[in-house]
């Protein structure tokens, strides 16, 4: 009886029961819409931190929704600027840009909405701290006077998911849209990364069978970026 026992614990297949934030002081949300069931990480989940460009978010549905470009497909010129990363430094659309976390295009789209659309429709979307305050090109961006936690970011991406934000379903379908990273037959991945003031960001959702589930998490430390947290999310939901 007791060999028996052995065997099928050996065999039994161990699942990964929550993230390896490795070396990072780490936290996390998941929390799925159809049950409101809600799984917690670590213990900083109220702490506000800058957005970061996870902000592109939210600046994307106020870009569309005042029209300050055509469409999410309308392409800005580069300004012949030469910044930190080579795919940076082309010509941008909002769909392009937003994959690859363009800053100059984001903050032009931030000069096009101005500083009181900017703060009005920030708080109406009741996003973190609500405070635009500073530069309006880096209000969001490390040191900045925008802040927001993980749970502030659950409540906006689930306001989002269920449509209950002050966007039209045009500007709010075209972001789920261009926030996709991955589109199978069994699931859709949808997300944004942010990197700043030694804070990593990954939010997005997941679709898998009927199944919607909204997340949001967070690194601190030496070396702490978007791509890293990204990779041990992503590695939490396989």
């Amino acid at each position: 009886m007791f060999k028996w026992i052995i065997i099928f614990i050996f065999l039994s297949p161990v699942f990964a029961t929550e993230p390896d934030f490795g070396k990072f002081d780490g936290t996390g949300i998941v929390l799925d819409l159809n049950n409101s069931e809600k799984i917690v990480f670590g213990h900083r989940t109220d702490e506000r931190l800058s957005p970061c460009s996870t902000f592109k978010i939210l600046n994307s549905l106020m870009a569309l929704e005042s029209k300050v470009v055509q469409d999410e497909n309308e392409t800005l010129s580069w300004d012949g600027v030469v910044r930190e990363y080579p795919f940076w430094n082309k010509d941008h659309s909002m769909r392009s840009a937003i994959k690859v976390s363009t800053v100059w295009f984001y903050q032009e789209m931030a000069r096009r909405i101005g500083s009181r659309r900017m703060q009005q429709m920030v708080q109406e979307a009741h996003y973190g701290n609500t405070d635009t305050s500073q530069s309006l090109t880096d209000f969001w961006l490390g040191n900045g006077s925008l802040q927001i936690s993980a749970n502030e970011q659950i409540d906006f991406l689930s306001k989002l998911l269920r449509n209950q934000l002050a966007f039209s379903k045009h500007s709010i379908a075209t972001v789920k849209d261009i926030m996709n990273i991955e589109r199978k037959q069994e699931y859709t991945l949808s997300g944004k990364t942010g990197s700043c003031a030694g804070v990593g960001w990954f939010v997005g959702f997941l679709v898998e069978d009927n199944v919607t589930k909204v997340f949001a998490f967070n690194i601190k430390g030496a070396g702490a970026s978007g791509s890293k947290i990204k990779k041990i999310v992503i590695e939490y939901l396989k």
